[in-house]
């Protein structure tokens, strides 16, 4: 990475040249995480030993057939999470018979994606069998546990105890047996955006949403595709982004009206969000949660961080609780995407209402981001490569700043403000900084 191409992804922006990069990086990572996982369950030998070999086996024999398809299912923001997990699970004392599901599944599907001939041994879990990005084979009435054979080669096909379900040509179409992990859309570089309401390890969240009926994911569909023209239109900086890194999105429950999104540090590449109302909500979500993506991407290449600043806690105007520094870190630099997406709104509101509800989210998101760029600036806790990170959000903050805003507005966003940090207080006591702050 050049050092051109960290300030301009500082700055809140870096494009598709940022997200390459990302890319690239991501998919080193979960090579080293495949690989650590692998000599763990060596080092436990007996079956955990064996199984991990044999993944290990199926998933180099499908890279020398087809090395983009490999590729691409390491990409799968799940393969991340789930070889974590694995990792994590392997430490146990005693680790689960199941530890290592996520491996030998995910060598299962680059079998049958490459026309691999070899068969791949996976327990059933809620009457069905996972294909990672593919879908789920379905055997009603088998208990938790059973074997299965998933067989690549020509006939693709999971066997349990002699009921076959064969896997679809079109694996991404539910079948009469198959529930396929379906197609939000296709991105500008061809690779399909993949809608995972199947795989436990797409996204670590308590609120994700049960299987989304044809109508629901309909609607998904045909809203995912408006938001992603609508950027494509009036935010190509963060277009490009989303094109080249977004692959998956996972539904959650809605928590109201206003909706949710999401991301994790282990999931690049995937966002978590609740049913989309619009297009223009799909648009700022896509941007707020890349914004999340880059910084964690970014954070697992470089050292933000020299001194333990764990204990320490900060008022961040977007949240209700104290926040440790670099979760501060992460929320002022999504609200800094988020106020730059408000700012481009300006160029194109159609009529004055418009024009008014995207100067007041401009003037609130910009002091927002003020008031964490001042904390961050203020600490002692980043190394030299972190205080030019918070130099660069601190750049693009006085560019924001410059666009004269109503007085009206800019009271309108004091006030809430005002209001936020009084409930702020309220719930937490004081705000961090102020001498009546004791945490």
């Amino acid at each position: 990475m050049t050092g051109a191409l960290f300030d301009r992804i500082a700055a809140g922006g870096g494009g598709a040249e940022a997200v390459a990069v990302f890319a690239g990086s991501e998919h080193s990572r979960r090579l080293v995480l495949l690989r650590a996982v692998v000599a763990r369950a060596e080092e436990r030998g007996g079956a955990l030993g064996a199984e991990a070999r044999r993944a290990w086996s199926v998933l180099s024999a499908a890279r020398h057939v087809s090395p983009r398809v490999v590729r691409e299912l390491l990409r799968i923001p799940a393969t991340g999470l789930g070889l974590l997990h694995s990792l994590r699970a392997l430490d146990e004392p005693r680790p689960a018979p199941a530890s290592l599901t996520p491996l030998t599944a995910l060598s299962a599907a680059a079998a049958v994606r490459t026309g691999l001939t070899r068969t791949v041994l996976l327990p059933v879990r809620g009457e069905g069998v996972l294909l990672p990005s593919m879908g789920l084979a379905r055997f009603r009435g088998v208990r938790d546990g059973e074997s299965a054979l998933v067989h690549g080669g020509p006939d693709a096909a999971v066997e349990v105890d002699g009921r076959r379900v064969s896997v679809p040509a079109r694996y991404w179409e539910d079948g009469e047996e198959w529930l396929a992990v379906r197609r939000a859309a296709v991105m500008g570089d061809g690779e399909p955006l993949l809608l995972d309401d199947l795989d436990p390890y797409a996204f670590p969240s308590t609120q994700r949403a049960p299987r989304l009926t044809h109508r629901q994911y309909e609607h998904w569909r045909t809203t995912i595709g408006q938001g992603l023209r609508l950027l494509g239109s009036e935010h190509p900086q963060p277009a490009a982004e989303v094109e080249g890194g977004l692959r998956t999105l996972v539904p959650l429950r809605s928590p109201g009206p206003a909706g949710a999104s999401c991301s994790s540090a282990e999931a690049f590449g995937c966002l978590a969000l609740s049913s989309p109302s619009s297009a223009a909500s799909v648009a700022l979500a896509f941007t707020h949660e890349t914004q999340h993506n880059k910084l964690s991407a970014l954070l697992h290449l470089f050292d933000f961080f020299q001194a333990d600043d764990s204990a320490a806690r900060y008022y961040a105007p977007w949240r209700g609780d104290p926040r440790p520094l670099a979760g501060l870190l992460q929320g002022t630099y999504a609200f800094l995407g988020v106020a730059q997406y408000w700012n481009r709104c300006l160029r194109s509101a159609n009529g004055p209402d418009e024009a008014h509800a995207a100067e007041l989210e401009l003037a609130r998101w910009r002091q927002a981001v003020r008031t964490g760029v001042g904390q961050l600036t203020d600490s002692h806790a980043f190394t030299g490569t972190g205080r030019r990170f918070v130099a660069g959000m601190r750049a693009a903050l006085r560019e924001l700043s410059v666009r004269r805003l109503p007085l009206t507005v800019l009271a309108q966003a004091d006030d809430l403000a005002v209001e936020h940090r009084r409930r702020w207080v309220e719930a937490n006591g004081a705000v961090p900084g102020t001498p009546e702050w004791a945490g």
